[in-house]
């Protein structure tokens, strides 16, 4: 049987060695207990009780709306948001309020002000038409003619328009106070924060590790520095030596074509590769020179500088005497 070995480490393109097991622990620290724990349930279940409510809102005012189907949908979406969105929203804060992060009720009283309004337009609704839930009642009326069907609205409500209209008050009240318990359980700032510190410790503690990996690269060989210096020294003369392959390679481009162009033996002579090396060898002399220059005025700055220092340091030590 074959097993996937997952990889513990990884090394990046500057040959650093990474660490592909750096959160698991974390991972297996703060890992749901049961499946009703896991982050994606509880959002399931607040769309499952938001559409129950849908339909039975939507039961209640295809019955009362002659609107637009635009208008409809706005009415339920108002009951929607009343009775799903900010009981969600109570279940947050009051874990807030509960583990200490927060003393602002304000925002919980607005939110349960919000919801008691909601479930008081529904009740009111329901009650000024529990005659739309009533059917109507079809007699059969009997005559020497034959049997007649007659249908008749009788003005006394029945048994079921009384249960439709309860059962209208008491889902939203039911989906309402399930899904503010289910964001309560299910929300937990301080285990979130918990798990978001400790995260960012072991981060912290991986980059303490690179920092004195790199430390030690520097410790375990004294003369790094010098030998940095010479590698500098080495790919500055390469890259020297290629620009002057270069400048040659361009000059005789330009001679030839200058050549071809003027088409006669004095300008073939002129432009020989002897007149062309005898340029490129006093460039090199002037520039040889310019740097030679260049160093013994930096020498002679330090020794300048040295001997400044020293007489400053007689002369402080004369006026102390």
């Amino acid at each position: 049987m074959k097993k996937d070995n997952k990889k513990i480490w990884s090394m990046d393109k500057k040959g650093e060695i990474l660490n592909e097991c750096l959160h698991n622990n974390n991972r297996k620290r703060f890992k749901a207990d049961t499946p009703f724990d896991n982050s994606i349930v509880p959002y399931l279940i607040m769309i499952f009780c938001a559409t129950v409510d849908g339909f039975v809102f939507y039961s209640l005012f295809s019955r009362i709306s002659y609107d637009s189907p635009m208008m409809l949908g706005v009415q339920i979406s108002g009951f929607l948001f009343g009775f799903d969105v900010v009981p969600i929203f109570i279940g947050i804060q009051y874990k807030r309020l509960r583990q200490g992060l927060t003393k602002d009720k304000f925002v919980l009283v607005m939110a349960l002000i919000v919801c008691g309004l909601a479930f008081a337009m529904n009740i009111a609704l329901r009650i000024m038409t529990v005659d739309l839930m009533s059917p109507s009642t079809v007699s059969n009326v009997t005559s020497y003619m034959g049997t007649v069907t007659q249908e008749n609205t009788e003005s006394n409500i029945d048994a079921t328009a009384i249960a439709l209209t309860i059962f209208g008050m008491g889902i939203p009240v039911v989906t309402s106070l399930g899904s503010c318990l289910i964001s309560f359980i299910t929300y937990n700032p301080l285990g979130i924060k918990k798990q978001r510190i400790a995260e960012m410790i072991e981060d912290t503690r991986d980059e303490v590790r690179r920092f004195d990996a790199i430390i030690s690269d520097y410790d375990a060989e004294p003369d790094f520095a010098e030998h940095l210096e010479e590698e500098d020294e080495a790919k500055y003369q390469e890259v020297k030596m290629m620009h002057k392959a270069l400048v040659i390679s361009h000059c005789d481009y330009v001679r030839e074509r200058l050549k071809e162009h003027l088409g006669n033996p004095t300008s073939n002579n002129v432009l020989s590769e002897a007149a062309c090396e005898n340029i490129l060898a006093r460039l090199d002399k002037e520039l040889g020179v310019l740097s030679h220059k260049t160093h013994e005025e930096s020498v002679r700055g330090e020794s300048e500088s040295k001997e400044a220092k020293c007489i400053t340091m007689i002369r402080a030590n004369q006026t102390n005497a």
